[in-house]
């Protein structure tokens, strides 16, 4: 799994691959549309870091990370019902923080990860 990652040059680059890139669909002079994701990689990996986030936050009580943290934060401030925004945005955390565990062969620890 590890070499899998590491033949990226960035986390961007492991988003783009997993489709989780933000594309523009509609410009025209000073409007631009919202953004959505390009679902342009693999969608079995989507589907799984989607339902990884889901079991982050329900073990949160007893195992805390800063992905969790971020996601509780961002639900808090959203004024909208919904929280597939916030999901993907926390998927996008989720594999920058695995991309550099695995880019320098560390072990996760919250301490220092929510600094």
């Amino acid at each position: 799994m590890r070499r899998y990652i590491r033949r990226f040059h960035s986390s961007n680059a492991l988003n783009a691959y997993i489709g989780i890139d933000l594309r523009h669909y509609y410009e025209s002079g000073n409007f631009v549309a919202t953004d959505h994701i390009s679902k342009r990689g693999d969608a079995i990996a989507r589907k799984i870091l989607f339902k990884s986030i889901q079991n982050i936050a329900v073990a949160s009580h007893f195992h805390p990370n800063h992905i969790n943290d971020f996601y509780q934060k961002r639900k808090r401030q959203s004024s909208q019902p919904g929280t597939k925004k916030i999901a993907i945005a926390a998927i996008h955390r989720l594999l920058r923080t695995i991309y550099h565990l695995v880019k320098y062969n560390q072990p996760y620890n919250y301490q220092i990860a929510k600094v």
